[in-house]
């Protein structure tokens, strides 16, 4: 009951994953954005430096028809697109970043293909897998590299943008360089593999020691004797009551056992130890994800409920005390009956005035034994 109710800490860290890995989404987006303005700036700076030299033998409108307009035409488009699979509600976060990712290798590939005389221009297919790095996904990582590399030497090999492009296949250098720089961006991939395998390393070793702390902090707060929460967990849990107030309701339980002195005096306090334990068992049986049982002391329980009904919680009360009755308790043979005291929270009081009103409440039903006490204001303070 308690690993799967009380700790927390997986489900947040992997929430927290999820948090940066939607963040790093965002800005592997912008990347590619920046990528399609900076390129463009760039070609148009290259333009006007040719044009100025006397390098460019075409017209200017064809230039920049060619070189400038028609590719940022393209990599808008892919801009576009990448806007629309960010904002979509229907496709589930990991599809994004395989779309966002094919999105980058294309503009890489507009760039290239425009721009192939320039020789050292393939590294620009290093950046959509080095951004993949970060979801540390060697399926991610993988599926962009083969993508780039079967982009790259489409470019290469069957598309012929710029006139001055010689084909590699015509002359053993060209065919060497096209090996050479194929080589590389594999050289590359291999490398972010090698780092996201130590990051995912370094990750699990992190995640590890959260969660050993963790539980040593649970531990901490769990009772040796009967596992149920302690008194220190139930100070956490009024702290945690009083923030919460405005927004939830709040009723507590104090239970004591009746004549438990007398079957420790007559049975031995082993017995008095399985009495406990028996109890606490049918505490943690009755208790459900909304309360939190805990030994307030000896042979005083308590439990911490949330957004019941009191009505609910009197049920659960009666349930609790008839299960009591017919447990069979080991080296004991007189029946065992409880008391319950029970008052409601609200934010106009602190936790002491809850504990004082419950136990008000406890005492009553003490005078009575084996009875269900619900605290009602001046009559318990008598």
């Amino acid at each position: 009951m308690y690993e799967k109710k009380n700790n927390p800490i997986i489900t947040e860290i992997q929430n927290e994953y999820k948090k940066i890995d939607e963040r790093w989404l965002m800005l592997h987006y912008r990347t590619f954005v920046l990528l399609v303005l900076f390129g463009f700036l760039i070609e148009c700076i290259i333009g006007a430096s040719w044009f100025t030299t006397g390098h460019v033998e075409i017209s200017l409108s064809t230039y920049i028809f060619k070189y400038v307009a028609l590719p940022l035409l393209i990599n808008l488009s892919f801009v576009l697109c990448g806007l629309l699979v960010i904002r979509s509600s229907r496709m589930q976060q990991i599809n994004k970043t395989y779309f966002i990712s094919i999105l980058y290798v294309g503009v890489c590939f507009v760039f290239y293909t425009a721009h192939i005389i320039f020789n050292s221009l393939y590294l620009i297919f290093t950046i959509p897998m080095l951004l993949t790095i970060v979801y540390s996904n060697y399926t991610l990582t993988t599926f962009t590299a083969i993508i780039s590399i079967i982009s790259k030497t489409i470019s290469d090999l069957f598309v012929v943008w710029d006139p001055d492009k010689v084909n590699p296949l015509d002359s053993k250098f060209g065919l060497t360089n096209l090996f050479i720089s194929a080589f590389i961006v594999c050289i590359f991939y291999v490398v972010c593999v090698v780092v996201i395998r130590f990051e995912k390393e370094k990750n699990a070793a992190s995640i590890q020691k959260e969660i050993e702390y963790h539980q040593t902090q649970q531990k901490l707060m769990i009772d040796e004797l009967t596992e149920v929460y302690n008194r220190k967990a139930l100070r956490q849990s009024f702290q945690d009551m009083e923030e919460e107030a405005y927004d939830n309701t709040f009723v507590f339980v104090m239970i004591d056992i009746d004549n438990f002195k007398t079957l420790n005096d007559d049975y031995g306090h082993d017995t008095g130890d399985e009495c406990l334990k028996e109890f606490a068992n049918i505490l943690i049986k009755n208790c459900t994800e909304d309360a939190m049982p805990f030994r307030f002391g000896g042979d005083e329980f308590c439990i911490l409920f949330k957004n019941m009904p009191l009505e609910n919680v009197v049920i659960i009360c009666e349930s609790i005390g008839r299960e009591l009755k017919n447990s069979i308790i080991s080296g004991a043979s007189m029946p065992m009956t409880a008391s319950f005291g029970i008052a409601c929270y609200d934010n106009q009081m602190n936790a002491p005035q809850l504990l004082k009103h419950t136990d008000s409440a406890l005492y009553r039903a003490k005078t009575m034994k084996d009875a269900i006490c619900v605290y009602n204001g001046a009559e318990d303070e008598l």
